[in-house]
């Protein structure tokens, strides 16, 4: 009986453990690197976001639709549709930490990566999505941990980057050249 209750009290003990793990490690990634990455950036709104449940793969996927408003690099575009892990289906609710979230209406900068299935993945995670609010472009990177490729170390970067839209626009402009 004994043995039963270390064994329990163990096993709840790594599973708390578990659970409590939040962060997503990635290669960080400088404006320069994410502009050369991506195969699509465009300013645009936020129309539509939802769920779907992937019975083959077990998963939940969300699906953000983005009117394109201005595209600044790949092919041009009315509209993008963003698919990435994660989301709520009825009382499952997948996340992923670092994971960028999106809201209707929300007025957005992202840089994309083509996943050659008609839809489009945020590039770096939560690096690759800018906010846009009052002509400023937000950047808030958090829930991850990155990898400095100068350095090789792990650093959990969590900032937020507050910078007028129309600067960061040209800095992307004159990268694309």
């Amino acid at each position: 009986m004994r043995l039963q209750k270390i064994n329990l009290l163990l096993g709840l003990t790594i599973l708390l453990l578990a659970t409590t793990a939040s962060a997503t490690t990635i290669l960080r990634m400088d404006l320069p690197q994410l502009v050369n990455k991506a195969d699509s950036i465009v300013q645009g709104r936020v129309d539509e976001v939802y769920v779907q449940w992937d019975a083959e793969r077990k998963l939940a996927f969300t699906y953000i639709s983005v009117n394109v408003g201005d595209p600044m690099k790949g092919e041009r575009r009315r509209s993008v549709l963003i698919k990435q892990v994660g989301g709520k289906v009825g009382a499952l609710s997948v996340n992923v930490a670092g994971m960028p979230k999106f809201a209707k209406g929300e007025e957005v900068l992202v840089f994309l990566k083509d996943q050659q299935d008609g839809t489009f993945m945020v590039l770096g995670m939560n690096q690759g999505k800018y906010e846009i609010t009052a002509d400023y472009a937000v950047s808030n990177v958090s829930g991850i941990e990155v990898v400095n490729p100068k350095t090789g170390r792990i650093e959990s970067p969590a900032f937020v980057e507050r910078l007028p839209l129309e600067t960061l626009k040209s800095r992307i402009r004159e990268l694309v050249k």
